[in-house]
C-alpha cells in the first residue's frame, strides 16, 4: 500500500463535491459472518488449516490475531501474538510456521503454530545472520517459494528494499540468508516459485521477470511496464506462462500478461471494477484460475481468468460502503481447504475497527462473446466500436482493436440483446445465448449511416493550380485511406460517412475538410512539409545494426530500472498515436533496442527551390543508458543533405526518457536548397559498450520562413489593411513616427517577396495585391528602428 497521506486530498474533494462510489450488486458469494476487532486496523490476511481446523491470520496494527474460522458461521479468536504497533503487516505460512512482517520493524517474526487450537504458538525475530546478521529490520511484504523452500522479503530497510532471500529448508524456525536481488531497485512485493522471481517495482511502475536459480548473480529476463505504472503486486497462472499484476493507482487493472518469451512480454487483457478509475486494485491471488482479488473501496471479486486475454468478473462481495481510496478491503485469501474466502477490511482514512470477513465462493465459469467488426465500406477492420451487452452485471461493455476483434463476457448464461455502435454508422443489434465456459462468437459489419460519395480537387494556395498525380492520405470518422489524384489534382472518396477530415500529401501542410454531401469538395494546400506519421508518406529506413531499425507504429514501452528506454506514447499533441521508432518489439529494454551499429531514417526528398528560406523542427526522443564499461556515449545525429552538400542540423548525447522538442533551424545557412533536400536522422550503438539505445521522431516540419524576424518588433510601428480579406486589392495603412528609410515587404507563403516599396511618409496608404492569384500573404513594415509585427493578407 502506498503513503495513505497522499491520497486523503483527494478523498476530501469526492466528499465535498458529494461524489459518491457506485457499487455493484454482490453476486455468486454468500456472507456467513464477520468480526471486528476494536482500536486496531488490519492490513493483509493469510490462512491455515491443521488437525480439520482452519484458521484466518489476521495482520492487525498491535500483532497478528490468530482466528479459528472451522466453522464459518461463528469465527472464534484463539490468540494476538504481540508485535510492532504498525499499519502494514504482511503474512505468508510454510509448513506450520508463519512469517509476519512489518514496516514497525524487528526483521521477520516467525511463529510456531503447531500448538493450535491451543493458543500457546511460541515466535521469536529474525533480523538476519551471516553477511546481513542482526541488521534486518523494516521490511513491506514478503513471499515464499514453497517449491524451493526460500524465503524472498520486500522492501526492507537493506539493498534499497531489493528482495532479501533466506533458505527455509534446513530449519523453517531460524531462516538462512543466502543473497539478494537489488539491480532493478525496490521491490514492493511479488510472486516466486521454482527459482523464478515476479518482482513489483511500484515506485518505477513495472515487473521484472528473474531467474533466481544462483542466489548470488540473480538474471533478470525480462521487464514490462504496467497500466498504472505503480506495480503493486504479481501472481501466476496455472499454464506458467501468463502473470497478472495489480497496480495501486489509478487507472487500476488487473492486467494478464504472456511471459513465455520474458525478452518479448506482451499485455493480454486488462479488467477492472468501472473504467480503471472508480476503484482501486490490490492484491490478486489465483486458485483453479480464477483471480481473487481486494479492491479497496469495492470489496473484493473473483475473475474468471481461465481465458487470460479475455477477462471476465463472475463473483464479488463488497466489504465496505463508505468512500476513501484505501478504506476497504486490504487482502482476500482463497486457499482454505473448504473453499471459504476469507478477507481483511483495513479501514484507514475513514476510522472505525478493522473487519474480518468470512463468505462462500460459487466460482462459475465466465460466458464469453467474441468477434470482429469490420467497416462496410472498406471492408477493413473498424477500430474503437462500441459492444454493449444489455443487463449485464456487473457491466460488459467491450471496445474493439485496430484489428477490429472485440472480447468480453458476463458471469451468468443467459440469452442477451447485445449493441454494437459507433459515431456515423448504422447501429446493429443481436440477441445472443451464452452459456459457461463456452466462447459465442459474433462477428459483423457496421455500414455508414449516411454514406456520401465525394469528388476532391486539390489545388495549390500559392499557385492555384491542381495538385496532380500526388498520393494524398485522408483520414477522420474511421476511414483511412491512401489515394492518388489525377492529372487534374482530383480525386474520388467512395462510401464515406459525413464528417471532417484531414488530408495530407508530402510537400504540402494538413489540410481540414468538411463532407456533408455527396458532390464536390475542394481542398486547399498550404505549401510546406509536416509528417506526424498518421501513415507512411515515403520515408525510408536504412543501417547495419543487428537490431532496432527504423519502424512505423504505436511505440511500445520498454522499461530499464523504472526508466523508459523505447517511448510508450507519442508527442500528445497530434491527431494519432504513431510515430517512428528504432525498433518497436516491445519485451525487455535491450530486446529491439539498437545493438551493434547505426541504424538512419531518411525523408522523402522535399523540393525547395522556390524557398526563400525553409525551416525545419521536429519532436525527438533519445534514450542511452545501461550496458557495460563505460558511461553511455551514444548519439542521435540529424543531417540535411541536397545531393551534393551534406551538413550537420542537430546531434545530441543526452539521454532522456521523455519527447523533447528540437527548437528551429534554418536549412539555407546549411545547405543550398534544391530539389532534392533530404533530412537523416541516425542513432547507433558502439559494439564494444553494448548500451541501450532508442530513439523516435514525431511532428517532423520544414516550413517557408515566411517573414523574418531578424529586426526586433517596434510597438510605434502600425501596420493594418482594408479590406482583409478581400476579393480584389488591399489598401495598407501604416503608421510610424519619427520613423525614416522605411520599406512595405509582403511575401507569399514560399516566403518569396511579391512587393517591396519604399514609403518616405510616417504615414501612409499603399493599395497592393491587384494581380496577385488568391492565397495568404503576408506583409511587415521595416525601418530603422526596427520592424512592426506581421500582418496576415487573404
Amino acid at each position: 500500500m502506498k503513503n495513505l497521506q497522499l491520497s486523503f486530498s483527494l478523498s476530501a474533494i469526492l466528499l465535498l463535491t458529494g461524489v459518491q462510489a457506485v457499487f455493484a450488486q454482490d453476486f455468486n458469494m454468500q456472507f456467513r459472518s464477520s468480526l471486528e476487532f476494536p482500536g486496531q486496523t488490519l492490513a493483509n490476511i493469510c490462512g491455515y488449516a491443521q488437525g480439520g481446523h482452519e484458521y484466518a491470520l489476521l495482520g492487525a496494527s498491535k500483532g497478528l490475531i490468530i482466528v479459528d474460522v472451522t466453522n464459518p458461521d461463528a469465527p472464534t479468536t484463539i490468540q494476538q501474538i504481540p508485535g510492532p504497533d504498525n499499519l502494514w503487516k504482511e503474512i505468508k505460512v510454510y509448513g506450520h510456521y508463519a512469517y509476519v512482517t512489518s514496516e514497525g520493524g524487528q526483521g521477520v517474526q516467525v511463529v510456531d503454530m503447531s500448538s493450535l487450537p491451543t493458543p500457546t504458538s511460541v515466535y521469536h525475530y529474525y533480523k538476519g545472520d551471516g553477511a546481513i546478521n542482526g541488521s534486518l529490520n523494516t521490511i513491506h511484504a514478503l513471499h515464499i517459494d514453497v517449491t524451493k523452500g526460500f524465503l524472498y522479503i520486500y522492501g526492507s530497510n537493506l539493498f534499497s528494499g531489493g528482495a532479501v532471500i533466506c533458505e527455509l529448508n534446513t530449519d523453517p524456525y531460524n531462516p538462512k540468508y543466502v543473497g539478494k536481488y537489488n539491480s532493478n531497485g525496490y521491490i514492493h512485493d511479488g510472486y516466486v516459485d521454482n527459482d523464478t522471481l515476479y518482482a513489483a517495482h511500484i515506485n518505477s511502475g513495472f515487473m521484472s521477470m528473474v531467474d533466481m536459480s544462483d542466489k548470488q548473480n540473480p538474471n533478470v529476463l525480462g521487464t514490462v511496464v504496467t497500466p498504472g505504472s505503480f506495480t503493486h503486486n504479481t501472481w501466476l497462472l496455472s499454464d506458467r506462462k501468463t502473470i497478472l499484476t495489480t497496480d495501486e493507482d489509478y487507472p487500476s487493472f488487473v492486467t494478464a500478461y504472456d511471459v513465455s518469451d520474458p525478452t518479448d512480454i506482451k499485455e493480454l487483457d486488462r479488467v477492472s471494477t468501472g473504467d480503471g478509475n472508480n476503484s482501486i486494485g490490490h492484491n490478486v491471488h489465483i486458485l483453479n484460475d480464477y483471480a481473487i482479488t481486494s479492491w479497496y473501496t469495492d470489496g473484493f471479486v473473483i475473475i474468471d481468468a481461465h481465458r487470460p486475454e479475455n477477462l471476465v468478473e463472475v463473483a464479488r462481495y463488497d466489504t465496505w460502503q463508505g468512500n476513501g481510496e484505501f478504506d476497504g478491503c486490504w487482502g482476500v485469501y482463497p486457499y482454505l481447504p473448504s473453499g471459504n474466502l476469507i478477507a481483511s477490511n483495513i479501514p484507514n482514512e475513514s476510522g472505525g475497527a478493522g473487519k474480518m470477513f468470512v463468505c462462500t465462493p460459487t466460482y462459475v465459469r465466465a460466458c464469453y462473446l467474441e468477434g470482429q467488426i469490420l467497416n462496410g465500406c472498406t471492408g477493413l477492420p473498424m477500430k474503437d466500436a462500441t459492444v454493449t451487452i444489455e443487463g449485464a452485471d456487473p457491466v460488459a461493455n467491450a471496445t474493439s482493436k485496430i484489428s477490429g476483434a472485440f472480447k468480453t463476457g458476463v458471469a451468468a448464461p443467459g440469452t442477451y440483446t447485445v449493441t454494437i455502435s459507433k459515431q456515423g454508422y448504422q447501429t446493429q443489434t443481436f440477441t445472443v445465448a451464452l452459456s459457461a465456459g463456452n466462447v459465442t462468437p459474433l462477428n459483423t459489419t457496421l455500414q455508414v449511416a449516411d454514406a456520401v460519395n465525394i469528388n476532391c480537387n486539390t489545388f495549390n494556395v500559392v499557385t492555384q493550380a491542381p495538385i496532380a498525380n500526388t498520393f494524398f492520405l485522408v483520414t477522420g470518422n474511421g476511414q483511412k485511406v491512401s489515394i492518388q489524384s489525377d492529372a487534374s489534382g482530383s480525386f474520388d472518396l467512395s462510401c464515406f460517412p459525413a464528417g471532417v477530415y484531414k488530408a495530407s500529401a508530402w510537400g504540402f501542410k494538413k489540410s481540414v475538410f468538411q463532407v456533408s454531401n455527396t458532390g464536390t469538395v475542394t481542398i486547399q494546400f498550404e505549401p510546406g512539409y509536416y509528417d506526424d506519421f498518421l501513415g507512411d508518406l515515403g520515408w525510408t529506413s536504412t543501417g547495419i545494426a543487428a537490431s532496432g531499425q527504423w519502424e512505423l507504429g504505436e511505440p511500445i514501452g520498454t522499461n530499464l530500472n523504472g526508466e523508459l528506454c523505447n517511448p510508450e506514447y507519442d508527442v500528445d499533441f497530434d491527431d494519432n498515436t504513431d510515430c517512428y521508432v528504432t525498433g518497436n518489439g516491445g519485451g525487455g529494454a535491450g530486446a529491439d533496442d539498437v545493438d551493434n551499429g547505426d541504424v538512419t531514417l531518411i525523408s522523402p526528398p522535399m523540393n525547395l527551390t522556390a524557398y526563400s528560406d525553409a525551416t525545419l523542427s521536429f519532436w525527438y526522443w533519445f534514450y542511452n543508458g545501461g550496458g557495460q564499461g563505460s558511461p553511455p556515449n551514444d548519439n542521435l545525429t540529424v543531417t540535411v543533405t541536397n545531393g551534393t552538400q551534406t551538413a550537420t542540423v542537430f546531434t545530441t548525447t543526452t539521454s532522456e526518457s521523455a519527447w523533447r522538442y528540437s527548437g528551429e533551424f534554418s536549412l539555407k545557412s546549411l545547405i543550398s536548397l534544391n530539389d532534392n533536400v533530404r533530412v537523416r536522422f541516425t542513432t547507433g550503438d558502439q559494439q564494444a559498450t553494448a548500451h541501450i539505445v532508442e530513439a523516435a521522431l514525431d511532428a517532423f516540419s520544414v516550413s517557408p520562413a515566411i517573414v523574418s524576424t531578424k529586426d526586433h518588433i517596434n510597438p510605434e510601428a502600425i501596420l493594418s489593411a482594408s479590406p482583409n480579406p478581400s476579393a480584389s486589392a488591399f489598401l495598407v495603412n501604416y503608421d510610424w513616427n519619427k520613423s525614416q528609410n522605411m520599406v512595405l515587404e509582403v511575401r507569399n507563403t514560399l516566403g518569396q517577396i511579391v512587393l517591396s516599396q519604399d514609403v518616405s511618409e510616417q504615414k501612409g496608404k499603399v493599395l497592393c495585391g491587384e494581380q496577385w492569384p488568391a492565397g495568404t500573404y503576408f506583409a511587415v513594415l521595416r525601418g530603422e528602428k526596427g520592424q512592426s509585427g506581421v500582418l496576415k493578407l487573404v
